[in-house]
């Protein structure tokens, strides 16, 4: 093997070891300030070391200048339940983990949201333990950080806007290193990875989002992206028995211009409006187009969609109980809306529904023609 192949070979290595996503555990309000790994695993302390605590504060620095999104993925996350305050009558998360404006108390694990980073921004996680029941809380999540690329435009999910950034910076390797190399191969006069040699396409590729970035990138205002054909979508603290209080997200479905989606809903139960009707419950009985003091305003928006077993029904507000059972079908773009109020009642268990992407039967049709 020649010498310029052999170091390149060596360089590779180097860099790969580098570039590889990290998981590792960061301790709760740790003094030295953000973390900053592409990949981070964010655990619950010990128990010993987690009934001390009244606080759990974490922040993740980005990855690099085009960080656009975060994905984090809750394997577990098992905090009490919503409380009811006496005072005001409104259901409340006491011990929570406040992630941007969402607040999180229950059973969630299995869930994932999608986080939107502007260029530059940390993101912070924040547990409050403000009771016994708190302390006694335990957590694994996997923060991903997601780049965008310079041109968003080329993004076929269409992500948050990204402004025009410059690289991102490539970390210290060997300063040394690089005068020992062949400029014709390891870079141009510009320094080392300029050039296009094959070591600075390597760098150049390395310090560019990936394929997998790109891939796992949600569309503009998804808060939580599915993107297998099948599936199955729970509300929050589905396991816990009763759903979050104020908290509004999209739910987003990877589909495509020729397809459809099934929503077969196997379980359903939002408060509405006239809650002494039993059944479901669509649009005004779900969300009141008049601003009042506690209104309800517990609903799933699932747009342009047609119930199979009712084709004559043309709702987008679906709340109340009843629906279990049944089967919506929609066009894209896949996307469901669960907006929650403060109130409380036995009716508030949430949704639990299995989703199918396939191809959409007038397009087979015309196709056939």
């Amino acid at each position: 093997m020649d010498l310029p192949l052999l170091l390149l070979l060596q360089l590779a290595l180097v860099l790969l070891a580098i570039f590889a996503p990290v998981r590792c555990q960061v301790a709760c309000n740790a003094p030295s300030g953000a973390v900053r790994q592409k990949r981070l695993v964010v655990r619950s302390p010990a128990a010993g070391e987690l009934a001390k605590l009244d606080t759990c504060q974490i922040r993740v620095a980005p990855w690099s200048g085009q960080v656009c999104q975060v994905r984090v993925d809750f394997e577990r996350l098992e905090l009490p339940q919503p409380q009811l305050n006496a005072n005001s009558g409104l259901l409340e998360c006491v011990d929570y983990l406040q992630i941007q404006h969402f607040r999180l108390c229950g059973r969630n694990s299995g869930q994932h949201l999608y986080l939107p980073i502007s260029r530059g921004q940390e993101l912070q996680l924040l547990f409050r333990l403000a009771t016994s029941l708190g302390r006694q809380s335990t957590w694994q999540m996997t923060l991903t950080q997601l780049e965008c690329p310079r041109d968003s435009a080329s993004l076929s999910v269409s992500p948050p806007e990204v402004q025009p950034q410059s690289p991102p910076t490539v970390r210290p390797i060997l300063p040394f290193f690089g005068n020992l190399l062949p400029r014709t191969i390891f870079g141009g006069q510009s320094g080392f990875g300029s050039g296009s040699g094959p070591a600075a396409q390597l760098i150049q590729s390395l310090t560019s989002p990936s394929l997998a970035d790109l891939e796992l990138l949600a569309p503009l205002g998804c808060d939580q992206y599915y993107r297998t054909t099948t599936g199955g979508i729970v509300s929050f603290n589905f396991a816990g028995g009763i759903y979050m209080p104020n908290m509004k997200y999209s739910i987003c479905v990877k589909g495509a211009a020729d397809s459809e989606i099934s929503y077969k809903i196997d379980h359903f139960e939002l408060s509405k409006a006239n809650s002494e009707q039993p059944g479901p419950a669509y649009d005004t009985e779900c969300r009141s187009t008049v601003l009042t003091p506690l209104r309800v305003s517990d609903y799933l928006v699932i747009p342009d969609a047609r119930m199979v077993g009712r084709p004559e029904l043309q709702a987008t507000y679906y709340c109340g109980n009843g629906l279990a059972g049944q089967e919506l079908v929609a066009r894209p773009p896949f996307v469901l809306r669960f907006a929650s109020d403060s109130q409380s009642s036995a009716s508030e268990t949430g949704f639990q529904l299995t989703y199918t992407v396939r191809r959409a039967q007038n397009a087979q049709v015309t196709e056939a023609l």
